[in-house]
């Protein structure tokens, strides 16, 4: 077990700094859309500002292809090296960015560019470390170390949420301790504050991965044009990773600005939910990562998706009441049916393409439809909302995805599943 403590260093922290500095765009999707687009109303701020997020995912299967073929030919290690810098400095620049009222569409044009290069990063950071893991791992523990990636890119969405609901109590004592440090510079504009705090992240996870090209158990592979490269993996895992995406960005990522803007819940208290449901998500997903030690990880994804199906109207439902109490055990039930999903859907994947496509597969076969599905989500569900005014049409739209996922699902849990069950235990 030694041998693979650096490989469980870089899965708890793989994807810790890309899902925060990539989150905070939808955590902050109201302010951003007051920044960087002509004065109007709320509603329309927050329709602006999901446009630029999901113009970010455009980018994301340029990254899934370029950097999952780097991976295929140098390893996956030595190319999240590069990732982290890719997503690194659009972030910082961010920071620094003017807004619309001082600079017009350039401010709007830059902050799509920087954006966009954000979106190439993230393309290949996902599926590279679900190939450096897969590559590293074996046994009864792949579940588990699976389930730690998962988590680490769910630290950083908390830390985005977490950062996001402080802010303004963070800001009030900072501006009674140093006033004149924070009114005579851009600090006083609060929200380049988390965006600033990229740089030690990024610090920190450059120090993580350089232990990365000490550990890898596989030698890298060239990439063979000749190598068996079938179509089906791709299509089930465009399929999967569809419903996986729009669930998690509406649920996880645009839900707090739902309640906000639509039910009237205080920003703060939807805010503060948010950061609740991320915590106890994270525990599920690790529990079910445990989990898989016993039972088969593509059967446990699949019996999360039917949850996931059955559940989410009435849930939304339950979201009318208003009242924080219900609100918070719909969040928590939220996280509880998903978790088994998130925990070991990348572990399905990788075991999809370990064999043919490897990363280039992971690549496209997660950040196409991430960038179709999951990036538009929010925005999908803010123009439904907007057009048709029934505030359980986004329950509608996640559970549609859904029933179009579930033969995926079935079929790798009582299929494919039983021969990778039977490769675990002989290992």
């Amino acid at each position: 077990m030694r041998k693979l403590d650096p490989v469980l260093r870089v899965a708890l922290t793989s994807n810790t700094f890309e899902y925060y500095e990539f989150t905070l765009s939808g955590f902050m999707a109201l302010e951003i859309g007051r920044l960087f687009f002509p004065q109007t109303g709320d509603k329309s701020a927050l329709i602006l500002s999901f446009a630029v997020f999901a113009a970010s995912y455009l980018t994301r299967p340029m990254g899934g292809v370029l950097l999952g073929w780097l991976g295929n030919r140098h390893g996956a290690g030595k190319v999240l090296k590069l990732s982290v810098t890719l997503m690194a400095i659009p972030t910082v620049l961010i920071a620094f960015l003017p807004t619309y009222q001082s600079a017009g569409y350039w401010a709007t044009g830059l902050l799509i560019g920087l954006k966009m290069v954000q979106g190439i990063a993230i393309g290949g950071e996902v599926p590279l470390n679900m190939s450096y893991v897969s590559e590293n791992t074996v046994g009864r523990d792949r579940g588990l170390y699976f389930a730690y990636t998962c988590i680490s890119g769910f630290m950083g969405t908390l830390l985005a949420s977490l950062l996001v609901f402080m802010l303004p109590s963070i800001v009030s004592m900072l501006s009674l301790l140093l006033p004149d440090a924070i009114s005579h510079t851009r600090l006083n504009e609060a929200w380049r504050w988390p965006f600033l705090l990229s740089i030690p992240l990024t610090l920190w996870v450059m120090w993580v991965r350089a232990s990365i090209s000490e550990v890898s158990a596989v030698r890298p592979t060239p990439d063979r044009t000749s190598r068996s490269r079938p179509i089906a993996p791709l299509l089930q895992a465009a399929v999967l990773v569809a419903f996986l995406e729009v669930n998690l960005y509406t649920v996880f990522v645009w839900l707090p600005n739902y309640l906000n803007l639509y039910l009237g819940v205080a920003l703060s208290d939807a805010r503060e939910l948010n950061v609740i449901t991320l915590v106890v998500l994270s525990i599920a997903i690790l529990c079910n990562g445990y989990l898989s030690r016993w039972i088969d990880a593509s059967k446990i994804a699949f019996f999360s998706v039917c949850a996931m199906v059955l559940s989410t109207y009435p849930l939304f439902v339950l979201l009318q009441n208003g009242d924080f109490l219900s609100l918070l055990w719909v969040h928590l039930a939220f996280a509880l049916v998903a978790s088994g999903l998130l925990a070991m859907f990348y572990l399905v994947l990788a075991d999809l393409f370990k064999d043919n496509w490897k990363s280039l597969g992971l690549g496209i076969g997660f950040s196409v439809p991430t960038a179709v599905f999951g990036g538009t989500a929010p925005l999908a569900c803010s123009y439904l909302l907007k057009y048709t005014e029934v505030l359980t049409v986004p329950a509608l739209y996640i559970t549609g995805m859904g029933l179009l996922a579930l033969p995926v699902a079935y079929r790798l849990a009582f299929s494919q599943g039983e021969r990778r069950a039977s490769a675990s235990m002989a290992v």
